[in-house]
């Protein structure tokens, strides 16, 4: 069942001097009941502004937004508030109450009407669940950064509406809060009754949490499907980057009849894929589908094995990445620290790569 449909969706913003700035165009997407359904794209790329527009926090310049078929933009403000009632908005930056801890947990289910004795007990298992045990009393602006955000979660999963809107939510958060959120996610997940819209930049928690994932750049949608499916095959060139691709070539690809594999000259150098498209083509490898080896490897199935160069190391803690110049081109490898130090990778040194041919993939 569709639970939520946008149509059509436009925001613009209007300056002083009478220019526009286009933030969203022609967006258009359906979200199904019980459905967790993520929205990722760099700063910038209209997420919080398209979560604003579902909410009814924002008005769109032009477009629908349906909830059970029906169009909620141009409600009136009773049935406005009826429908925001089955929503709940919690944003990137922690907003609370000059209340106490309690008090701002309380605050969602007193505004529906519930009395002291019928929430009571719930708002204190509440608080033992995000880890604020012993703090009920206090205010809840003296409390730290991440304290807060654990008051902000509480606040909106107590109250249990049909649908959750999570702007960014867990962009600040350190790993303590994000496992507690994504603890209250998972269990909504289980409720095929909730829905779940959730913007982020960061690929592995939409891959973690999301069943459907729409990309967003520029205010456009540029592709919406499952995870695996934008993971591994992605349509457009921003979409390979921001998914992990960050090996793009642009080259020129004929297929081998006798093989029927595709052949792509980059330069002097001349990448095997099975991907069938010909003429002007980019190419995408993740790094982690790349292999290093300090000689040249005996008996690789793999159909792409090139001899280069370590241009650069760089340290990301339990990851390394190594910048490898192969002929013309340069490829990013992501290795383990451990294999870092087995191969004795440093700058300078001579190495060999080598990947499958399924694993490059043809825009």
């Amino acid at each position: 069942m569709v639970l939520l449909e946008v149509k059509n969706l436009t925001k613009d913003y209007y300056k002083k001097d009478g220019g526009v700035i286009p933030v969203l165009s022609d967006i258009n997407f359906s979200i199904r009941k019980g459905e967790t359904f993520a929205i990722i794209g760099p700063n910038g790329s209209g997420k919080t502004t398209l979560l604003r527009i579902l909410g009814l926090l924002e008005s769109p310049t032009q477009g629908e937004v349906q909830y059970r078929g029906r169009d909620v933009i141009n409600l009136s403000r009773k049935h406005k508030t009826q429908y925001r009632r089955e929503l709940s908005f919690v944003r990137q930056k922690p907003l609370v109450r000059d209340a106490s801890v309690f008090d701002n947990i309380a605050f969602g289910l007193k505004v529906r009407g519930l009395k002291l004795k019928q929430y009571k007990n719930s708002v204190e298992d509440m608080i033992k669940r995000v880890g604020l045990s012993g703090m009920k009393n206090k205010s809840a602006r003296s409390l730290s950064g991440g304290e807060m955000q654990r008051v902000v979660i509480a606040m909106n999963f107590i109250i249990t509406p049909e649908i959750y809107l999570l702007d960014e939510v867990s962009a600040n958060l350190d790993p303590v809060n994000v496992k507690i959120l994504d603890n209250f996610i998972n269990e909504i997940k289980q409720d095929k009754q909730k829905t779940i819209v959730l913007s982020t930049h960061d690929r592995y928690e939409a891959i973690r949490l999301a069943d459907r994932i729409a990309v967003l750049n520029e205010g456009t949608i540029k592709q919406i499907n499952t995870p695996s499916l934008i993971f591994q095959s992605p349509k457009d060139e921003f979409t390979a980057q921001f998914v992990g691709y960050e090996n793009i070539f642009g080259g020129v690809a004929s297929i081998d009849l006798k093989t029927h594999l595709n052949h792509v000259k980059i330069n002097d150098l001349v990448i095997t894929t099975s991907s069938q498209k010909e003429g002007k083509v980019k190419v995408c490898i993740h790094p982690e589908s790349i292999i290093i080896a300090k000689n040249a490897p005996q008996n690789v199935s793999s159909l792409n094995l090139f001899k280069g160069k370590v241009e650069e190391v760089r340290d990301l803690g339990n990851l390394i990445h190594v910048v490898i110049r192969t002929n013309s081109e340069k490829f990013l490898v992501s290795i383990t620290k451990l294999s870092q130090q087995k191969l004795e990778i440093k700058n300078g040194s001579e190495v060999y790569i080598n990947f499958k041919a399924t694993d490059v993939k043809i825009l």
